[in-house]
């Protein structure tokens, strides 16, 4: 029995790509609420707190003595599917997520210096669909979460110019779980008849997948900071690509059933009544292509990112950032799967094709100091999607974003300032599809016209809030 769809399907599971994410792509923005609530505009005039680790690793030789920043956001999705072909609606059923972060530095009062490390997740979160969702056999449920743990150095090269960095070493878990299709797979022996052309509908989940992985790459992560003059401040940070291999991931196959009989005078010549499951249990058996067991390998590459910035100090109280992000998913070009096991026996290795291009991103941010310390901050990001028409898929239905941010910093004494923020995800929806699209089946050379069926939506609410503690 060939099980072509359900090898593409893993080869978009071995990426688990969140379906709903606050950034470009499947990256995340949400480390550090102050950063969250200026709209991530940060890398020239910085937070004053350790998360800059993490948005400008030079600006720390700023802070002042011991600094920890930790905290968290609450990630809340909204979206779904409408099908051309009935008019349906399908909502997304994506549970709450938290990313956290936590950040400690030491800048020695009048040194030049300043060391501290990070942990935070810049790449990752999880997409789900509602049982009946006719995309499940791409995808049920998906997880990405990829946390980069940082150690930071940074040194004043010059009155009011400094540079930092530090080595990234980063951690990726995916989880993917999805249905299996019976209208496609050819009849045992039935000449390349499919279950299809018998009258099994489109659609029949006979099985369901799951795959579990982890992974681990190198990196590093740069910034330089500067004052021009009193007013103007400039700052830019490169994170550069980690390259996740996710081999010998776990792929559980497990048999579900369908309740169907056969009818008389079918093509397997055995009596009306008689269960199709029975028929479909030796598949599951040890050396068939579904057994227990398995093995999958691939490799994600998590994409280089360049920011830069300039801000202005020069109103009373108030500051205003303006900053460019360009994030280079351009390497998320071909995906190859291949599995270990009776699956790769049965030839379903396969090569998915998503030609991602590069995504740029505008971000705006303001604060203003008010009395006794307390800081009101709004932000605005526009995003790009890095996603052509023809990978808009139920794994990652990217679009264009737009994200409308407000916070506060609120001090609790002399040592703790609470920061708070909300960001919004605005979005226009975008057309997209419900099946794979691999090097070596027609979809490869298809239209996006020819291939989307229908329109997704989406939009986020985002709250953050972070504790920061000077001792």
């Amino acid at each position: 029995m060939n099980f072509d769809r359900l090898s593409r399907c893993l080869m978009v599971a071995a990426l688990a790509v969140p379906a709903a994410v606050e950034a470009q792509g499947f990256g995340l923005n949400e480390i550090g609420s102050c950063a969250v609530a200026r709209g991530f505009a940060v890398t020239s005039i910085p937070c004053n707190d350790p998360s800059e680790i993490y948005w400008n690793p030079s600006a720390t030789t700023a802070l002042q003595g011991w600094g920890l920043y930790v905290g968290a956001a609450a990630v809340q999705v909204n979206g779904g599917f409408n099908a051309d072909s009935t008019g349906r609606s399908y909502p997304s059923d994506v549970p709450a997520k938290f990313p956290p972060h936590i950040f400690l530095n030491y800048t020695p009062k009048g040194a030049k210096w300043a060391v501290g490390i990070g942990s935070y997740v810049p790449y990752g979160l999880v997409s789900q669909w509602k049982p009946d969702f006719p995309g499940r056999f791409e995808s049920q449920y998906a997880s990405l979460l990829s946390d980069y743990i940082q150690p930071n150095f940074a040194y004043r090269i010059a009155p009011g110019w400094s540079i930092g960095g530090g080595p990234v070493f980063g951690i990726s878990h995916v989880e993917l779980r999805q249905g299996i299709d019976l209208a496609p797979a050819p009849l045992p022996g039935g000449g390349g008849i499919t279950f299809g052309q018998v009258g099994i509908p489109t659609g029949t989940q006979f099985a369901s997948a799951d795959l579990k992985g982890t992974a681990t790459a190198w990196g590093f992560n740069v910034g330089i900071h500067g004052k021009i003059g009193a007013d103007w401040q400039i700052g830019a940070r490169y994170l550069s690509k980690l390259k996740f291999k996710y081999n010998d991931a776990d792929v559980q196959f497990t048999q579900q059933l369908t309740n169907l009989v056969l009818a008389a005078g079918n093509p397997f010549q055995l009596p009306a009544g008689t269960p199709l499951d029975a028929l479909l249990t030796p598949q599951f058996s040890p050396g068939a292509p579904l057994s227990a067991g398995q093995h999958v390998n691939t490799e994600i590459d998590h994409p280089a990112q360049l920011q830069a910035g300039i801000g202005y100090t020069g109103f009373t109280n108030t500051n205003i950032s303006v900053d460019y992000a360009w994030i280079d998913y351009s390497s998320f070009d071909r995906l190859a799967v291949n599995f270990v096991g009776p699956a790769n026996d049965a030839n379903l290795s396969h090569i998915l094709i998503e030609d991602y291009k590069s995504s740029s991103s505008v971000r705006v941010g303001v604060e203003h100091a008010f009395a006794a310390g307390f800081r009101g901050r709004v932000g605005f990001d526009w995003i790009g999607s890095p996603a052509p028409d023809v990978t808009v898929t139920p794994l990652l239905p990217d679009m264009d974003r737009r994200n409308y941010t407000v916070g506060i910093g609120l001090p609790l004494g002399a040592s703790y300032t609470l920061d708070a923020a909300y960001l919004h995800v605005d979005t226009s929806g975008r057309r997209g599809r419900l099946v794979s699209r691999t090097v070596d089946s027609p979809s490869a050379t298809a239209s996006a016209d020819q291939l989307n069926s229908g329109f997704y939506t989406l939009d986020a609410n985002v709250f953050s809030l972070s504790l920061k503690i000077n001792f």
